[in-house]
């Protein structure tokens, strides 16, 4: 994902279910005094069906349209600056769904695919 909207990683706690809400929604967490959408990643992504990671995960605080969210990830590996040039835009991976995808590139010989969360996170969080 784009670095400048990433905020901190913080662990995963157990979060509010909102009734309605998305299978996507965790729910909400307090962070800090401030009340935080939990988005599980993978399954806005449509990639149930594995089992969670045994750490529980991260949440990865985001800035999105204005608004604190967490992305619910199995782990953040490395923050990587990459210069725009550096990345191709792609609109089609395979087993991936072509909306996701930003950009691929390669960084410490390491490809990578930046992810576009605002189709991730739209229909979610209108």
């Amino acid at each position: 994902m784009d670095a400048e909207s990433a905020r901190e990683i913080l662990p995963v706690q157990p979060a509010t279910r909102i009734p309605g809400a998305a299978k996507a929604v965790r729910g909400l967490v307090n962070v800090r005094g401030l009340l935080v959408t939990l988005v599980e990643a993978a399954t806005a992504m449509g990639l149930d069906g594995g089992a969670p990671p045994a750490g529980g995960g991260v949440v990865l605080l985001l800035d999105h349209r204005g608004h604190r969210v967490g992305l619910v990830v199995d782990e953040v590996l490395d923050l990587a600056v990459v210069d725009d040039a550096e990345l191709d835009p792609r609109g089609a991976l395979p087993g991936v769904r072509p909306d996701l995808v930003r950009a691929v590139g390669t960084a410490a010989g390491l490809p990578f695919v930046q992810l576009e969360t605002s189709a991730l996170l739209e229909p979610l969080l209108p």
